[in-house]
């Protein structure tokens, strides 16, 4: 295994109560890209956590991203960032219901792979590995299986997805952008942008599709014929002619998967939310909602409701709101304006949170149903390591 780098990610912090209550670096984003950053949130059973960056944000040396975790029945968020890797260039998560986290690094400065960490004790330690090519840089770029196995997509010349059995030093490769022509011709698939494991245990890719009218998903199946390891399309249409969409968030959970997708129509963007097991082409959904001209994606949660919602933080200049849906059957909700330059969202339970970031201080604001703002419940400082990337 090869040495991780010296640690430059922060290790403690320090959590002031208040009441009673960017730019991801690492690998050049290739042109077919997901359109949402990665500053991204999970809830499930376990509890919550958010990925977010701080520091000096402007200068790409200078911001460090961190992991938060807040576990089920607790208030108070805690510094868990996987402790000596540079973090400088991003990182991505996939979280199991059981509790175990996964954590993977994105390329910075001379860094040519990716770091991988895992721990199953809410990240007091942390187990080491390694990802040999680069990990792409879309939120669940990561997906961990009930049996352990984890899925990897990597950003390379050719663009695969990685597996391996638990050894986060083993990987071998599952499938590959070049091997997946012809498996979903009416999408037509340009990237893999999310995996996740189905409700049968199976891979499942989120596509970018080349083709509109549809959301692109692929699971792993065993063919009849040959007994090999098969793709079998379970697209979401979304009706002739709608413009092109890419998955951007898939999240497996306890009720099986949901999914978060972007769908552009010429000069308009829409946000997608849909719901199923993943096994079948039967989703819920779509639910969709307009993003205004002016505003984009800052990031994104999923979790909230009863374990299907999904919150999207959305940004224009310093103005930021948040767009909430609750579950299948639900519709987007707009809540009230929230804190100026938030870049991170959560959703636990009915509480949505937003997180401003100012250097290496991050502010909790929280937003319950019925309020008609939002209040701050926590400050938190992060001792970031400024200098120690140049």
């Amino acid at each position: 295994m090869r040495k991780w780098l010296v640690c430059l990610a922060a290790a403690t912090a320090t959590v002031i109560v208040l009441g009673t209550a960017g730019s991801s670096g690492g690998v050049p984003p290739r042109a077919s890209g997901p359109l949402v950053p990665i500053s991204a949130s999970m809830t499930n059973s376990s509890g919550s956590s958010l990925l977010i960056p701080m520091g000096r944000i402007d200068d790409p040396s200078n911001t460090f991203w961190e992991v938060f975790l807040r576990p089920a029945g607790s208030k108070s968020w805690v510094l868990r960032t996987p402790p000596g890797v540079a973090s400088n260039g991003g990182l991505v998560l996939s979280g199991a219901p059981s509790g175990s986290l996964t954590v993977g690094f994105l390329i910075s400065a001379d860094l040519k792979f990716s770091p991988i960490a895992q721990s199953a004790d809410g990240g007091d330690k942390w187990s080491p590995g390694e990802i040999p090519l680069p990990l792409a840089s879309t939120p669940d770029a990561l997906a961990v299986g009930p049996s352990g196995d984890v899925l990897a997509i990597v950003a390379s010349a050719q663009q695969s997805v990685l597996q391996t059995s638990g050894d986060l030093s083993s990987w071998g490769t599952l499938t590959s952008t070049k091997a997946l022509t012809g498996a979903a011709d009416s999408c037509g698939v340009r990237d893999v942008t999310a995996v996740a494991y189905n409700d049968v245990a199976e891979p499942l890719l989120g596509l970018r599709c080349d083709q509109k009218g549809e959301i692109g998903m692929l699971a792993e199946t065993t063919s009849s014929m040959t007994g090999h390891p098969a793709w079998r399309d379970i697209a979401l249409p979304l009706g002739p002619g709608i413009g092109t969409a890419v998955v951007t968030r898939l999240v497996s959970t306890s009720s099986g998967v949901t999914g978060l997708g972007q769908v552009a129509d010429g000069k308009r963007t829409s946000i997608v939310a849909f719901w199923g097991g993943g096994s079948t082409d039967q989703w819920s959904g779509p639910t969709a909602f307009s993003v205004p001209g002016s505003w984009s994606v800052k990031a994104t949660a999923t979790g909230g409701g009863s374990g299907q919602g999904v919150a999207v933080l959305l940004g224009s200049g310093a103005q930021r709101r948040v767009e909430v849906v609750t579950g299948p059957g639900g519709s987007w909700v707009s809540l009230p304006p929230a804190p100026q330059a938030a870049s991170g969202v959560s959703a636990v339970g009915s509480e949505i949170e937003a997180f401003v970031v100012t250097g290496s201080r991050l502010a909790v604001w929280a937003w319950t149903p019925g309020a008609t703002g939002w209040t701050q419940t926590a400050s938190i400082s992060v001792p970031v390591p400024y200098g120690s990337s140049s």
